[in-house]
């Protein structure tokens, strides 16, 4: 393959290890932002005063970061599954 093709998925593969970064720094904050909620909606339960609308908000919101944390486990893993084919690409345009 030529020089450019090869300089295309180096640059591809450079984009996809940023975004890897990026995606497992989200993915610890949210697991501590996750964690977090859960606590609170325990504290908040073992309160008697507690009002129940605010136990439900509380986890409508756990409900949403714990999708949205769900939804980051896949593109991490598509991102990883993209990053092997890029190097495979790589590996085999170098060789012809």
């Amino acid at each position: 393959m030529s020089q450019e093709v090869i300089a295309i998925l180096q640059t591809s593969l450079a984009e996809n290890d940023r975004i890897k970064r990026r995606q497992v720094v989200a993915f610890a904050v949210l697991f501590l932002v996750t964690l977090g909620i859960l606590f609170w909606i325990g504290h908040l339960g073992s309160n008697p005063a507690t009002d129940l609308r605010e136990m439900l908000v509380w986890s409508v919101v756990a409900m949403v970061v714990i999708i949205t944390y769900g939804v980051l486990a896949l593109a991490i893993y598509i991102n990883r599954t993209t990053a092997r084919l890029l190097r495979t690409l790589k590996s085999v345009s170098e060789k012809s």
